[in-house]
């Protein structure tokens, strides 16, 4: 089957301004601006704002709306823009697909519901009733680690088979044997299977899957596209090298929960992405100094 998506697609960083105000940091529209051209100049395929990366759990609707907003009109058309918009309640989900639809969005990134904790039937419901009620096409998005429940595979597969605007699945399950069953279990439909973890994507595109949604891309787009690239060339060799100096990074992104030490190594690069919203904080000296160590490393500093 024909490539739905395919590429490297920074799960971006929401910028906000230092404000001393830590209950509501005001977003840096300016600083979502210069992210955007600091990863579309490295290469990327696309975007995908106002997700999880994007501190959407600290988000209104409105504010969602508005990032995403910024973010078409900073890309111009140049590359995709792909919003988290998903809700653990289906009907709020439903309607923030339905006003990101209105702002030209072609696809949505749908979260399963976190805290509700479903079983796989209301995992199929939901998404399902989305399918249902928007024109655009829909990425599943499994991560347990956030959701507190797993999107088996045979739930995928039949989400995929019943209807033709469930074209992905972002998977960051971390179980790449669960990873294989997706994409064995989908192989004869029109959907593929992008990597929802940096430090897994190599073997998910060798296994059949299509590129990731990845955070390293906010920091090092120029090395993650072009790994990606050359993974889905077939040229695994190459891939493997970049991948191997980028590790470390993965590794560093995620040592305080994400996107904390994103949001710092990106003020380190120069870009003013503040820090999060609470319940999220600054990272730690001692974060700090490992990010530090790798962005030096990977010559990024």
């Amino acid at each position: 089957m024909a490539k739905r998506i395919s590429g490297c697609f920074p799960a971006l960083v929401t910028p906000m301004k230092e404000d001393g105000n830590r209950l509501n940091h005001e977003i840096n529209f300016e600083g979502l601006k210069q992210l955007i051209e600091h990863v579309v100049g490295g290469g990327v395929t696309g975007i995908v704002p106002a997700g999880c990366t994007g501190h959407a759990a600290s988000l209104t609707a409105d504010e969602q709306v508005k990032v995403v907003e910024k973010a078409l009109e900073a890309v111009k058309g140049n590359v995709q823009v792909i919003p988290g918009d998903g809700s653990n309640c289906t009907r709020e989900a439903i309607c923030l697909a339905k006003r990101m639809q209105n702002l030209g969005v072609k696809r949505h990134l749908q979260i399963s519901p976190y805290q509700n904790k479903p079983t796989q039937e209301g995992l199929y419901q939901h998404y399902a009733a989305i399918a249902q009620a928007i024109d655009t096409e829909i990425i599943l998005y499994n991560v347990p680690g956030r959701t507190g429940r797993n999107l088996e595979p045979e739930t995928v597969a039949r989400l995929a088979k019943e209807f033709s605007n469930v074209i992905a699945v972002k998977e960051a399950s971390g179980n790449i044997e669960q990873i294989k069953k997706v994409i064995g279990l989908t192989k004869d439909f029109k959907f593929d299977v992008l990597s929802g973890d940096d430090g897994l994507t190599l073997d998910i595109i060798k296994a059949g899957g299509t590129g990731c949604i990845s955070v390293a891309a906010n920091i090092a787009p120029a090395q993650t596209s072009k790994y990606i690239a050359l993974a889905l060339e077939g040229k695994f060799k190459e891939a493997v090298g970049i991948n191997a100096k980028l590790q470390p990074l993965f590794k560093a992104l995620f040592i305080e929960t994400n996107p904390g030490p994103a949001h710092y190594a990106l003020r380190k690069l120069g870009i003013p992405a503040g820090i999060p919203r609470l319940p999220l904080v600054d990272v730690t000296p001692e974060t700090a100094s490992k990010v530090d160590a790798v962005l030096q490393q990977l010559g990024l500093q």
